[in-house]
């Protein structure tokens, strides 16, 4: 683990920060120059007001200087200008950044770290944290940077004309150095702001799941209030806000209450020093407009703290996934020629003491095809998802050509391993991308996949054909039109060893037919896994592994099973009953 990774809050914030040190450098630079021209119209003006109270009108240096005061001003705006523009071309550049190292660790991680954390909350990091850290780079640290410049420049000024009047204006800028820690710096701050971020991804996930489940309450005639989590979620997170506000919001309002009136001090003082004509009226008047002029862009720095706060909430969810989580471990074996698979003692669960998968022995030689079937919750799809590394293995091992699965690359083990899952996902662009899946092929390949999954024909009703989007302008496609882009993915890749997981699960019997249809072509001379409910799609493979409560019953092939394993002969009957199966209206 890196050490710079320690780093937390203001320090880990300055680091990222870090990564555009140039631009951000210029951003500084224009903001300083920015903030002491800010305060030339303000002199210029002190000096005109000196010479028409002291009867010089005519000083023709009255004309210069206005006309310098508005090049001023005007320079000082482009400064502002490009400290903006530099300051947010740095930002978004590190934000895409984090996010491409984000996402690929995300790519590189186990299925069971995935798997263990909501959408809701992978989102509100890899989107809402992230997008924070902008809020930093491009408006906190430039701001915080005026915010010193400023009151240093104004206040060193205004000793030079008179420290009197200057050590009353200093008077805020005190109180705000000793507010603004005992604010934001208490253990009880910090732990609300914990529960805002906790309880903002739990809210995150309540609204994906509710998302998710809108037809499902659609049918049932439910609200989003009977939606338990949900509903729960933004309760929750309306009630750690509330406590939030209700700690700082008393002491804040006393703290903004006397700064918006920080002037008061300032005009009693000075107005006794001109009666008594210890003071100048021109001066009086500087004292007036710059003396507490600096308090409002000073005042950032109070919501610069309570953002910096927030954010590394934030920022410690980032690294989490950048540092702590681990990778998982990928060999650097050299790809075998030989592509037969073995379970050698495997073991695997998803919660540490329930096994899934019990010292499962079998082997699926080169080029042959093996079936696993079993009842709901035998292992079954978990056996498929082991050999393409979705999750490792507890103990035991699973080969590839005698080659431990875990010594391979994970780029090289996917390249060889095609998988084609129940659920289908299809991605809002077009539908040749959708198949391209960003391998490196041609439209003439891909229109030949999409003929050898029998999605061709349907493509080209499309209305754009291959260049249709899909999702946009109402485009959508059945369940069994999908699995067919999905096989289009895996005829494409052209793996050696394919894992289909109830391929046709939610299929019309149409679909059916031109989906396995495809598969026969598909599986000719590879080393396939095909993971079954339907037991007459697989009557006649090779091979077929009966797995019960994640242990392997009996291995043969079905002939064999029919006279050998009760429960294979059991799951036959049933399923042939199922097929005799109609509804008689009485």
């Amino acid at each position: 683990m890196r050490n710079d990774k320690k780093k937390s809050g203001i320090a880990r914030l300055l680091e990222l920060s870090g990564q555009k040190k140039g631009l951000l450098l210029v951003s500084f630079v224009t903001g300083t120059v920015h903030v002491l021209l800010t305060m030339v119209p303000y002199i210029l003006i002190f000096y005109i007001l000196t010479e028409l109270l002291n009867g010089r009108v005519g000083n023709p240096n009255i004309a210069i200087w206005l006309i310098w005061a508005f090049v001023a001003i005007v320079i000082s705006a482009v400064m502002l200008y490009g400290s903006g523009m530099a300051a947010h071309i740095a930002a978004f550049n590190i934000l895409y950044g984090l996010r491409c190292k984000i996402t690929d660790k995300l790519g590189r991680l186990p299925m069971g770290y995935l798997g263990g954390r909501s959408s809701g909350a992978l989102k509100k990091i890899v989107a809402d944290d992230v997008e924070l850290i902008e809020l930093f780079i491009a408006h906190s640290l430039p701001d915080a940077v005026r915010a010193i410049m400023l009151p240093l420049v104004i206040l060193g000024y205004l000793f030079m004309v008179d420290w009197r009047l200057a050590i009353v204006s200093l008077l805020p800028i005190l109180i705000l150095a000793i507010a603004v820690p005992v604010l934001s710096g208490s253990d009880d701050e910090k732990a609300k702001i914990k529960k805002y971020h906790d309880s903002l991804e739990e809210m995150n996930a309540g609204i994906v799941e509710f998302v998710r489940a809108m037809p499902m309450m659609k049918i049932f005639g439910q609200s989003a209030t009977a939606f338990a989590r949900y509903s729960d979620t933004v309760k929750e997170f309306d009630c750690h806000v509330r406590d939030w506000t209700r700690l700082t919001a008393p002491l804040w309002a006393m703290i903004i209450s006397f700064l918006t009136n920080a002037q008061l001090p300032l005009l009693a003082f000075g107005l006794y020093l001109f009666f008594s004509g210890g003071l100048d009226l021109p001066v009086f008047f500087l004292f007036l407009i710059l003396g507490v002029g600096y308090i409002r862009p000073a005042f950032k720095l109070t919501s610069v703290n309570s953002e910096v706060i927030k954010i590394s909430q934030g920022v410690r969810r980032m690294d989490e996934i950048l540092f702590d989580v681990e990778e998982q471990k990928s060999g650097s074996a050299p790809v075998p020629t030989d592509f037969a698979l073995e379970f050698r003692n495997a073991r695997f669960s998803y919660v540490d003491g329930i096994d899934v998968i019990k010292d499962v022995n079998f082997k699926v030689p080169q080029g042959t095809i093996t079936a696993l079937v079993g009842p709901s919750g035998s292992g079954k799809s978990t056996a498929g998802q082991l050999i393409a590394r979705f999750y490792d293995l507890n103990s035991g091992s699973i080969t590839l050509g005698g080659v431990n699965i875990n010594d391979l690359s994970i780029e090289d083990l996917m390249k060889h391993v095609g998988f084609v899952f129940q659920d289908n996902m299809m991605f809002q662009q077009s539908i040749l991308d959708n198949i391209l899946m960003g391998m490196d092929k041609t439209k003439q390949e891909v229109v030949a996949a999409a003929k050898t999954a029998r999605c061709h024909d349907f493509i080209m009703q499309l209305p754009d054909g291959y260049e249709t989007l899909f999702g946009g302008k109402g485009v959508h496609l059945s369940g069994g039109e999908q699995q067919r882009i999905q096989l289009a993915r895996v005829v494409l890749k052209d793996a050696p060893v394919l894992v289909l997981d109830e391929a046709t699960a939610f299929s019309d019997p149409e679909n059916e037919h031109l989906i396995m249809a495809a598969i026969s072509e598909l599986i000719q001379q590879k080393t396939v896994i095909i993971i079954a409910h339907r037991l007459s799609t697989v009557a006649d493979v090779d091979q077929i592994v009966v797995l019960d409560n994640g242990e392997v019953e009996a291995v043969g092939t079905h002939g064999k099973l029919l006279g050998k394993s009760a429960l294979y002969s059991k799951m036959w009957n049933a399923h042939q009953r199922a097929n005799e199966f109609e509804i008689v209206n009485a």
